[in-house]
């Protein structure tokens, strides 16, 4: 009988070597680096339209492999010089597919992806792909995105997670968002702001202590946390908080598997993927992302 193949945890980052790809590369370099595991690097090619059917042994599909094979391997002698184990996959066929495929496959702890632009879904660098992964992946999806004319988006020189925005409220996906949270911050000895929005003043106050509960759960755990909570739009309360703040990355939660098909509607993890001048990382189950002791 075979022997299954064990399989230990990692990081996936889809890549087409464009200028997103390599802002979210650096993000997944020093997130695995953090979490002291593996970074699986992938590009998928999409054959021309008219050779759907074309199988990847043929001379164009191979030319195409093997140009693919030197850019994932460069990559991947960065992040061994940056003390990371990566490895370069080439896959064949439809983004969104192949990637969800290879987060199965794999059993990646998250997912780290580069977009395009603050305009918009049609803007992400993966198009209509990452649209899709962030509504259908099983485990927390980091956008690391930069940012149109007129935008202040935050690019520093090298990765910081020094300062982290948790939006919330309250439910029971906010709450794996602020498990994850809680774990970066003790990696990392980051301060976290708590932004709570409230769209009605007679709530606020009810807002405010279920926020001082939440802040004190979290220095519990040893994490130097504050909090704001005030009336507004969550979108723009988040949004405005974490730039003020000058804030290094922002976790939101999001609901169940489909969970995020609300958000073209405008919901609040859509809008705050689009305007936030930071990385987000979205986060449905924060089970794939901890430890058991974690947890």
């Amino acid at each position: 009988m075979p022997r299954s193949r064990h399989i230990s945890p990692c990081l996936l980052l889809p890549t087409d070597f464009q200028q997103p790809a390599r802002r979210a590369f650096k993000y997944g370099l020093a997130v695995a680096r953090l979490l002291q595991t593996r970074l699986k690097l992938l590009h998928v090619i999409k054959l021309p339209s008219d050779d759907e059917d074309l199988p990847p042994d043929t001379r164009y599909a191979r030319m195409m492999r093997t140009s693919a094979l030197l850019e994932l391997g460069r990559l991947a002698r960065l992040a061994k010089d940056a003390g990371v184990e990566a490895e370069p996959i080439v896959d064949f066929g439809v983004p969104d597919e192949c990637i969800l495929r290879r987060l199965r496959q794999e059993r990646a702890k998250l997912l780290v992806m580069g977009t395009e632009g603050r305009t918009g879904w049609d803007r992400l660098r993966l198009g209509s792909t990452a649209q899709m992964l962030v509504r259908r992946a099983d485990c927390p999806v980091l956008a690391v995105h930069g940012g149109v004319a007129g935008d202040a988006v935050r690019q520093p020189a090298r990765v910081k997670l020094s300062r982290i925005v948790l939006g919330t409220d309250f439910s029971s996906c906010a709450r794996q968002a602020q498990r994850v949270v809680s774990r970066l911050a003790q990696l990392t000895d980051a301060r976290v702001l708590v932004v709570h929005a409230h769209s009605m003043e007679d709530d606020i106050q009810h807002g405010r202590r279920r926020l001082d509960r939440l802040i004190q759960a979290l220095r519990d755990r040893g994490v130097q946390a504050e909090g704001i909570c005030r009336v507004g739009h969550p979108v723009e309360t988040i949004v405005e908080e974490a730039g003020r703040w000058e804030a290094d990355i922002v976790v939101v939660g999001t609901q169940g598997r489909r969970g995020l098909s609300r958000l073209l509607l405008g919901s609040v993890a859509e809008g705050v993927l689009r305007r936030a001048g930071c990385p987000v990382l979205v986060v449905r189950s924060a089970d794939t992302l901890l430890n058991e002791g974690d947890r």
